[in-house]
């Protein structure tokens, strides 16, 4: 009966693979960001603020650990992802406080937001099929 999904399964777990990868890595950039790799010998507690750098750690660490979760299949990656995605993006187009993550940054935010809605949507529709079966 599930033989027929079985090439479309695989091509969502592909995809939520590099959804993990891409995520893993806008972490740690991240992470690097706070350590002020890259920034030369400006503080980065003066670049961003003291708010902009627990935001921001805030999402790296979440974005680590959610990156993980999708790369191990679990229930809550593919959420955490989402919800802390769509928030950084809000903070970062509401410009109240500064992120700086760049216009690769932005890119890699909108592709992991539209992944991770895809995800999340089939998860529904496979989960109300199973409601009326």
């Amino acid at each position: 009966m599930f033989s027929q999904f079985s090439g479309l399964l695989n091509m969502i777990l592909i995809i939520v693979r590099q959804i993990a990868i891409l995520a893993l890595l806008n972490g740690v950039l991240d992470a690097g960001r706070l350590l002020g790799v890259g920034a030369g010998d400006i503080d980065p507690l003066a670049k961003y603020s003291v708010a902009g750098f627990a935001i921001l750690g805030t999402f790296a660490i979440a974005r680590i650990f959610a990156g993980v979760g999708m790369w191990i299949k679990s229930n809550w990656g593919t959420p955490l992802l989402f919800g802390i995605t769509l928030a950084e993006l809000v903070i970062f187009l509401a410009g109240s406080i500064r992120l700086d993550i760049g216009l690769f940054g932005f890119v890699a935010r909108l592709i992991e937001l539209i992944g991770t809605m895809l995800i999340l949507w089939f998860a529904y529709r496979a989960w109300r099929s199973a409601l009326h079966d």
